[in-house]
């Protein structure tokens, strides 16, 4: 599996980056209840959602890891763009076992890959609302045209975290979504946990003797969820344990929904707990 990043990488993500940090300054819609319970709903424009492919054993991904933490601190709204880094297990073979790492996102990786007519897969990879995505340089423009289209699907997300009896959190999540408006037969629905602040001091493998800090880090992913019949609206309830070394107060929440036959990503929300 190759790694792919052009020599000018860093240069033209702050370039990005800058772009971004003008356009993408807008109020979220998050809404906490005095219950604790916490709901975001999508804007009308679709959402973006920016999956990075990366490993900790891969020397090339460390730019495109500190890319996706400087959206955070750029203030790039999530009613624009969501990210979503998934660590990929087949580096590990190297010496250095990514701890972040799953078999279940190499699978979805090769899905897109499959979707997108890619003869292989790589890191690291950007894909772009379900398409794979090299053009750095027009990286914003590409952002801003999608963010500017109407959203086909709208989706309400609410989550609530109780003590189970063994002193585990549990988080309790509700999805619903109006699918009235769009066309796409059989849209998928996933949940995805992600957390953020994250470091690791390498002391084998291609960053051997590095600390690499990480953000937007998926923990858990869950789907896709299907409609069970036809009609307008879709529901989902899912409970998640929280594991002991996630941080709570560095989790997000995220839903989207996509094009099961080509991978393209409708809509996404996200909510901050």
């Amino acid at each position: 599996m190759p790694s792919f990043v052009p020599q000018s990488m860093n240069k033209i993500l702050l370039f990005i980056l800058l772009t971004l940090s003008s356009s993408f300054r807008v109020l979220a819609t998050e809404a906490v209840a005095e219950n604790s319970i916490r709901t975001s709903n999508s804007p009308e424009n679709r959402v973006v959602l920016l999956e990075l492919y990366t490993s900790e054993g891969c020397s090339s991904c460390p730019p495109a890891d500190q890319f996706l933490s400087s959206l955070k601190s750029a203030g790039v709204s999530t009613e624009q763009l969501i990210p979503v880094a998934f660590h990929v297990t087949y580096w590990d073979y190297i010496g250095w076992k990514d701890r972040f790492a799953n078999p279940q996102f190499d699978k979805r990786q090769r899905e897109l890959a499959r979707k997108n007519q890619l003869s292989t897969i790589y890191t690291p990879q950007f894909v772009l609302s379900g398409d794979d995505y090299r053009a750095y340089a027009t990286f914003g423009e590409e952002v801003n045209r999608l963010a500017s289209e109407k959203a086909t699907v709208a989706i309400s997300l609410s989550a609530d975290i109780t003590c189970a009896s063994n002193d585990a959190e549990i988080m309790h999540l509700k999805l619903s979504a109006d699918i009235s408006k769009t066309e796409v037969e059989g849209v998928g629905f996933y949940l995805v946990v992600t957390e953020d602040n994250l470091t690791s001091d390498v002391d084998d493998g291609e960053n051997e003797g590095r600390k690499l800090h990480h953000d937007s880090v998926v923990r858990q992913f869950l789907g896709p969820y299907y409609p069970s019949k036809q009609g307008d609206l879709f529901r989902r309830e899912q409970a998640i344990t929280l594991q002991p070394d996630w941080k709570r107060e560095d989790l997000s929440v995220i839903a989207f929904a996509e094009n099961p036959q080509t991978g393209e990503v409708l809509q996404a929300v996200s909510l901050k707990y």
